[in-house]
């Protein structure tokens, strides 16, 4: 394999990406088991957004179309979920009931 400039640096962040979004769940697990209920806390939605960006900058780096699509759309869902749990949030501090909820 030919030397490549930043070649760890781009495996770190790609390790980095997948490790982050791999142990979101064992975040979700704990956070469940802790409130004996399934729940998925703030901090799910963040690793996922944060292992995807990492994840997504690896695979842009390294042109690889498959890791590509399986990450670049993957930043809608998680984006738009910290966009509803921020809202309520601040709904809810302002004693407001969300649109719809009547």
């Amino acid at each position: 394999m030919p030397y490549q400039d930043n070649y760890w640096l781009w495996k770190a962040i790609g390790f980095a990406g997948i490790g982050t979004f791999g142990t979101r769940f064992i975040v979700q697990w704990i956070y469940s088991e802790k409130h004996k209920e399934s729940r998925v806390p703030v901090i799910f939605w963040w690793q996922s957004l944060f292992g995807t960006m990492l994840c997504l900058a690896y695979f842009l780096r390294q042109q690889d179309s498959v890791g590509i699509a399986g990450y670049v759309l993957n930043v809608i869902p998680y984006s738009r979920n910290l966009v509803l749990v921020y809202r309520k949030r601040r709904l809810d501090a302002a004693g407001e009931s969300p649109p719809n909820s009547r």
